[in-house]
Parts: C-alpha cells; structure tokens; sequence
C-alpha cells in the first residue's frame, strides 16, 4: 500500500517558494489500477517519482508497504526501490547500443542474478509480452509499441509489485496506444498496483479510479 501524508515538494526555494506539489494526501491500496490526470505542470510526473522513490519531498511522510521511506538509511531506500518498484516511460528510454534481451537483463544485473535465471526470467518476461522474436533486435530496428512492451517487460522482470507508467501512449499512435493500455490493464489483472500519468481522458476513464491534480493540489 502507497500512502503520502501532507507531501510537499520544492524544487529551489532559492528561486521560488512555489511547492511543485502542496499538501498532498493519498491512499493508493495493493492491486489497484489508477490515472492521474492534469495539465501539463500541474505536477503529475513529480507526483509519480515521489511515488516511485526517483525524488524525495521537501516535506511530509511516505509509507510504502508498512514503511516509513524517509526513515530509512540511503541503502535501504534504494532497496525498497527495486525490490517494489518499475517504471515505464513516455519515450521508452532504452539503451540504444543494446539489443532487446539485454535492456530488460539490465534490472537483474544490478540485483546480481546469475546468468541462468537471468535468461529463464528474461525469456518468460518476453513471451509474456509477446516479444520473444524481437530480443536480438536493437531499438532502432524496433517499433514504437515493440520498445514500449520491451520497456515492460524491462519494469516487470524482478517481479515488482507497483508498475508507474509515465505518458505510456505519448509517443505512439491511437491504436499501438490501446494495446499498451490493454496489456497495463492484463497486469494490474494479475495483482501488479499500475498507476498510470495521462493527458488522455479516454485512458484515464479505463482505470478503476481517477485522481486529478492541478497546480500541485489534488483536486
């Protein structure tokens, strides 16, 4: 379970006291699937990496999963990180030079697992996603919705719980958009918490709850 108590967020108070986000409450419970909507600046993205442990508040307290986050020691943190946590991103963010296998391996070598898992966990985590004939493939080579489900399937590969979707339609087209939607409502389906950050009122009319932001406050 997420849940944010009183969370504020400034960016440079040397420049402006305006707080990114002010006040925040929120209750996000273990299976759920939810959009948060706003404009753009309204503070959504800074929303998801405080959720996701990418920022830290200024102020307030995040519990995740029964713990304090900011009580714990750097190390600590990082773990609650990745052991919880995956992301996937508007643009993808895959690493060019490395074919499809190895963007979703990248995750289990900085959890240290042995090649042989490695390649079970991998290969499972593809044929899920229906991407098994595309791991030899750089991203070039790729489509918008193959490097969006290889981004997934990179998300979900050490077996996170909570999967934050950032813009996860933006940069593809309306119907390669409605199969990513389509494959986030399969995993949410499964038990995985998936949030999702759009700008699309259709997207966000699938989820099971809505929660809009605007000028840093839930509304």
């Amino acid at each position: 379970m997420i849940e944010l108590k009183g969370i504020v967020k400034i960016y440079d108070k040397n420049v402006s006291d305006k707080p990114a986000l002010n006040n925040v409450n929120l209750t996000i419970y273990d299976g759920e699937l939810v959009s948060v909507i706003g404009p753009s600046g309204s503070g959504k993205s800074t929303l998801l990496n405080i959720i996701g442990c990418m920022d830290r508040a200024t102020e307030g307290q995040y519990i995740l999963n029964g713990v304090d986050v900011y009580s714990c020691s750097r190390k600590k943190y990082d773990l609650l990180r990745k052991d919880n946590i995956g992301f996937v991103f508007q643009h993808f963010a895959l690493m060019d030079k490395f074919t499809a296998y190895e963007n979703i391996e990248l995750p289990l070598l900085a959890h240290n697992i042995k090649r042989t898992q490695r390649n079970r966990m991998i290969n499972d985590a593809m044929e899920r996603l229906g991407i098994l004939s595309e791991k030899g493939k750089m991203p070039s080579k790729m489509s918008g919705g193959q490097q969006q489900r290889v981004a997934i399937a990179r998300a979900l590969v050490t077996g996170c719980n909570i999967l934050l979707a950032d813009e996860p339609t933006g940069a593809l087209d309306q119907a390669t958009g409605r199969e990513v939607i389509r494959i986030l409502k399969e995993i949410n389906a499964s038990g995985t918490t998936v949030i999702i950050v759009t700008h699309d009122s259709g997207i966000a009319e699938q989820t099971n709850r809505i929660i809009e932001i605007c000028d840093g406050e839930l509304v």
